[in-house]
């Protein structure tokens, strides 16, 4: 049976009134930025202008275009058309935004707070929640402005951070609003001296402010203007996060105009046990997003035999979205045709159970998305336990789509449950970062209305606007802080003097863990920086509760930064696959990790070992060249972590059992 592509009553990349903007998501690894690259060669070779921008902060579009990118727009040779590529620096982006307003703002904090000049400075820069991806919106939205182009194809970091970015509008209607606060103040104070108020240039920039949040808002939910295409394969957990992100998206009112369903094994040039498995096993994850999904417009691609690299790999692709080529067959194998399969481990030793050493009291799994990094987490953490009875291990996951509980094949939540099957000693969480911040914003207004309340005592002051805005100044903490707080709420023993305690964390993708662990520094001086406010009020109302929030953080998150830079107590295990684009992410996450003085042990490299077809058999060569040439890059360190691989099954392991046995064959590379 051959499926018909529902793409067709979506606008195509080469149709008139097709929209400006191709937004393209997905989960990591699933090959959205292989599908935007290829939607972008397509639009070009159409004859439209067309400029592709990754916003992913670990980029990989470069990799994929086989061109060398920056923040700037650079052509690519696609022999016919016009194309452009960039990959946005989120802090240069940032750095050009706020050196455009930072007078302004200045002025307004200054008005609005008891800040000299160089505290408003120091906050200003380490303040405004999720403003890199705001920036990353107003880069798009500023060369969507552009003469020089007809499409744009953006390509999108992985789900749980593109949900952020495209929720981001909001939030810069919200930090105007706390902008005003703030000067409320000073228009108060000028009315009563003056008897009135003109709008000055702040009231503009608050206004700016609020305007852009508003238009950003109109323009990503406009089907006219925006398109969003998102990007799945045919396994279970990528298409469970799948209809999680269709949900997500039409809560914003942002529909998914299609599903990709990438990389699908077309039928083996011979019987061939991993493609028949391959299959059978995607035939039911299909089943499973049709159930999810009625009704929603879909195409398929097929994987093909050669990782696609380039502007020709690209451009076939290409054409298969753009309807010029038909839908691949997803049918399953003809007869009774394998349901499992298995590569055998080869290797010596196994590693798995010796990855966190007796005093290991935080284990990071971390990656680019998709390579299994979660999946591998898991299974170390159950084995982990199974060594040490003693020592209590908690498995966690900081990924804003969760998919631990996927992997295990249990439900979890913030609240740390036995998994069914594991040993006693382990638990797992799927932390929940609002609701974490939720209950550091609670302390910090209690703590700030007692200090209020001390200040007013007795006093004819009237200090309402100065409560508000301190009350606000939570509202403008550093991005990420509320992933931070829900990891220092989980490990309340793990940077403790006690020996019996491990936590298994499972990250978000490369771009974003690397920013989580830089997030201590930075929140600790904004901490220090609301520490210098606090002194300013010493005077007339003591320390107190505000002075306790503000220290207890600040002690957490010193002795988290002496957890990570502690090699015998933590560790990060990356987890790659053996393809080209992976690897050289891999490369590059290494080099960050070195440069943050983060102990890496080992490298595993995940999936390895195909069937006996010639296809599978090319493709196998393939894998043994890319471990080949890490291992190669490995030695040149001068710190060199073991080189593992995890073999491939088909289904992938899930549950205790399966992950259990699946780890127990990973092995040292030969």
């Amino acid at each position: 049976m051959r499926p018909r592509s529902k793409a067709k009553s979506t606008t195509e990349p080469g149709d008139r009134g097709a929209a400006r903007f191709e937004f393209v998501g997905g989960k990591g690894g699933v090959g959205k930025t292989t599908c935007a690259a290829a939607l972008a060669v397509a639009a070009a070779r159409s004859g439209r202008r067309t400029l592709i921008i990754s916003t992913d902060p670990a980029p990989s579009l470069g990799d994929a275009l086989g061109r060398r990118l920056g923040p700037a727009p650079r052509s690519v040779a696609v022999r016919r058309g016009a194309l452009h590529a960039v990959e946005i620096d989120s802090t240069r982006a940032l750095d050009r935004w706020i050196g455009e307003r930072r007078e302004a703002l200045e002025r307004i904090a200054l008005r609005g707070t008891w800040l000299d000049s160089e505290d408003v400075a120091r906050l200003l820069r380490l303040s405004l929640p999720g403003i890199d991806e705001i920036a990353a919106l107003f880069e798009i939205a500023r060369w969507g402005r552009s003469p020089r182009f007809d499409r744009i194809v953006v390509d999108t970091a992985p789900t749980g951070h593109t949900l952020r970015m495209l929720a981001m509008p909001a939030a810069l209607s919200a930090m105007a609003r706390v902008f005003d606060h703030m000067q409320a103040k000073h228009r108060a104070m000028v009315a009563a001296l003056r008897g009135g108020w003109t709008p000055d240039a702040e009231d503009a920039l608050i206004e700016e402010l609020d305007r852009d949040g508003r238009e950003l808002a109109a323009l990503l939910r406009d089907p006219a203007r925006v398109r969003m295409s998102w990007v799945t394969i045919a396994e279970p957990m990528a298409v469970e996060e799948t209809a999680d992100a269709a949900r997500a998206l039409a809560g914003l009112d942002i529909p998914v105009a299609r599903v990709i369903v990438n990389r699908l094994t077309p039928p083996p040039p011979a019987r061939c046990g991993w493609c028949d498995a391959r299959r059978t096993f995607e035939r039911a994850a299909m089943r499973r997003l049709a159930a999810l999904l009625p009704g929603a417009a879909t195409i398929t691609v097929a994987e093909r035999d050669r990782e696609p690299r380039g502007v020709t790999a690209l451009a076939a692709i290409g054409a298969a979205l753009s309807g010029a080529s038909r839908p691949s067959r997803i049918a399953g194998p003809a007869g009774r045709g394998s349901r499992t399969w298995r590569s055998a481990s080869t290797g010596r030793d196994a590693i798995a159970a010796g990855l966190a050493g007796p005093e290991t009291r935080l284990l990071l799994f971390g990656g680019k998305g998709g390579v299994g990094k979660t999946t591998c987490a898991a299974a170390a953490a159950i084995l982990v336990a199974r060594r040490s009875p003693a020592r209590r291990v908690l498995a966690i996951s900081t990924d804003p789509a969760h998919s631990l509980g996927d992997a295990l094949a249990v439900a979890l939540s913030d609240r740390p449950r036995h998994v069914p099957g594991t040993p006693l000693n382990l638990r797992a969480r799927e932390l929940d970062a609002a609701r974490a911040f939720r209950q550091v914003r609670n302390r910090y207004a209690g703590a700030i209305d007692a200090l209020f309340d001390r200040i007013g005592r007795g006093a004819s002051l009237d200090l309402t606007h100065d409560r508000q805005v301190m009350q606000d100044l939570i509202e403008l903490a550093p991005p990420g802080i509320d992933e931070l707080a829900a990891i220092i709420a989980a490990l309340p023993r793990a940077h403790a003097a006690s020996a019996d305690d491990l936590v298994v964390m499972d990250t978000a993708p490369t771009g974003h863990a690397l920013r989580l662990l830089e997030m201590p520094e930075i929140v600790q001086d904004w901490v220090k920086a609301l520490m210098s406010i606090l002194l300013k009020y010493q005077p007339i109302a003591g320390i107190g509760a505000f002075g306790e929030v503000l220290l207890k953080l600040s002690q957490d998150l010193g002795r988290l930064r002496a957890l990570l830079a502690d090699p015998q107590r933590a560790a990060f295990i990356v987890v790659t696959r053996p393809a080209a684009l992976p690897r050289a992410e891999t490369t590059r996450l290494l080099g960050r990790l070195r440069s943050m003085h983060i102990h890496v042990p080992a490298v595993i490299v995940n999936a390895t070992g195909r069937g006996t077809c010639r296809r599978c058999r090319r493709a196998g060569a393939a894998e043994r060249r890319e471990i080949a040439a890490l291992k190669a890059g490995l030695a040149k360190g001068a710190a060199r972590p073991l080189l593992a691989t995890a073999p491939a099954e088909i289904p992938p392991p899930g549950g205790a059992s399966s992950l259990t046995r699946w780890a127990r064959t990973w092995r040292r590379g030969t």
